[in-house]
């Protein structure tokens, strides 16, 4: 921090300079180009001191948008005014200078005493003094003084008649007696050349660039003030729908249509951006950010929903079944056979995706039959079907087909949802697909009815 109560300057580049002081902790700064002086900045920058003082104890409150903000920025402008910034237009007679300066102006006349006249011209909220040299002399001793201390300087020309000794006498004026000052250089009446005459100008005058305009045109008014504004590089004041624009966003807002909002305040911060207006810019950021919040917060919590939707398939199923048969009596032997005993099927479930099949869980004999040795020929091997499984339990063709050609995507759905719960179409035709890999048969009722039981329960958890 600077010492307190003393105004430092210095230049920061070729046009442009600082003033500053500090007060209480706060650093005042104002940002000139190099035609302004320390003793004309001086009590500007204490004033500006002196009232942000008054609007603001804490200086940290001027960061709230609220009405003393546009209050202190009001001041501002018009301690701008108060500085009196200058543009003056120079040229040669009768190249419509006074016409120019009359189209511009936005204020009463008042006298500089017997050789200029001074109006206002009003540009972006901005005020700025404008000059016009009145006496019919090109080189007048008094164009010297006329320039002096100027922001921007205007040469107008006539395309159509014009001397290129009085053009380049103009243009050294502005070099030697403000230099610091920037340069719009016009050529009026293009609507009396054609663009061969345009061509012998450019190159007769030697002008790096130049404006070719014509003051009688419409809108004329407009592009020059426009064509100043671009050569001071004034600041933009926001489009007259920016409020309206941002009312609507808070509306969309409000209306929970959260993804429109965020659009539109996007759009508010790139204007604000693009006009350099800081002022909304951090209230914008904020509400972005609060809105962005929301957004990711809703995906979390459909992406949790959607997790409970998928189906795990268990680890492992081992479907274990011991069958236990006795070699069948043939017509030369007295054995008699035993009752075929077909045990129960039992299922296991685990977490192991390997599914391990032992030979012991398969017995062809028991170890009783294996103790004694009998003499079978295969011919005298007889099976009867009957006496294993009935006619009517018999499975027939017509029955394996009407099972394939059912449709257990579509009956695992139907089930899990009659359960109170859902699954996609898609994940079910999945499950079907497992199920059959892992159970290595075409499926039954039975499976399909286990598998959306196992589905409902595993989903509550």
């Amino acid at each position: 921090m600077p010492m307190m109560g003393k105004i430092f300057h210095r230049p920061v580049s070729e046009n442009f300079q600082i003033f500053h002081k500090s007060e209480k902790n706060v650093l005042f700064l104002f940002i000139t180009d190099l035609v302004d002086r320390l003793e004309y900045i001086s009590p500007i920058l204490d004033n500006t001191i002196k009232k942000f003082n008054e609007l603001f104890p804490h200086p940290t409150d001027v960061n709230n948008p609220d009405e003393k903000k546009r209050d202190f920025v009001d001041f501002l402008r018009e301690q701008q005014h108060q500085m009196h910034s200058k543009i003056v237009i120079i040229g040669p007679t009768s190249a419509g200078k006074t016409y120019l300066f009359n189209m511009i102006k936005s204020d009463q006349i008042r006298q500089i005493m017997n050789f200029a006249q001074a109006s206002i011209i009003t540009m972006e909220n901005l005020k700025f003094d404008l000059w016009d040299f009145e006496l019919k002399d090109n080189f007048s001793l008094l164009w010297s003084k006329f320039i002096q201390g100027s922001d921007l300087v205007v040469l107008l020309f006539d395309l159509s008649s014009y001397h290129i000794r009085v053009i380049k006498h103009f243009l050294d004026l502005q070099k030697q007696e403000s230099k610091f000052s920037k340069l719009l250089i016009l050529g009026n009446n293009r609507d009396k050349i054609d663009k061969n005459d345009l061509k012998i100008v450019k190159n007769e005058l030697d002008i790096p660039d130049f404006e070719e305009i014509s003051l009688t045109e419409t809108g004329m008014r407009e592009k020059i003030k426009l064509l100043i504004a671009r050569t001071l590089k004034l600041k933009k004041l926001l489009p007259h729908h920016f409020i309206e624009s941002f009312n609507e966003a808070k509306s969309i807002e409000s209306d929970g249509n959260l993804i429109l909002a965020i659009a539109k305040y996007k759009e508010l911060i790139k204007i604000s951006s693009d006009y350099q207006d800081f002022t909304y810019i951090s209230t914008l950021k904020e509400r972005l950010a609060k809105l962005q919040k929301k957004i990711d917060e809703q995906a979390e919590k459909r992406k949790q929903i959607e997790s409970k939707k998928k189906f795990e398939m268990p680890g492992k199923i081992q479907f274990t079944r011991q069958v236990q048969v006795q070699p069948l009596p043939s017509s030369k032997s007295s054995i008699k056979p035993p009752p075929i005993e077909v045990p129960r099927a039992t299922i296991k479930a685990s977490r192991s995706p390997v599914v391990k099949q032992e030979t012991e869980d398969l017995l062809l004999f028991s170890e009783s039959d294996t103790s004694e040795t009998i003499d079978i020929d295969k011919e005298d091997i007889t099976l009867h079907i009957d006496e294993i499984i009935p006619e009517a339990k018999r499975p027939t063709l017509e029955q394996s087909e009407i099972e394939i050609e059912k449709n257990y995507p579509e009956m695992l759905q139907k089930m899990i949802e009659q359960s109170g719960s859902t699954l996609s179409l898609n994940l079910c035709s999945q499950l079907i697909t497992e199920l059959q890999k892992t159970l290595a048969r075409p499926l039954t009722d039975e499976d399909i009815e286990s598998a959306a039981t196992f589905f409902v329960k595993h989903d509550s958890l």
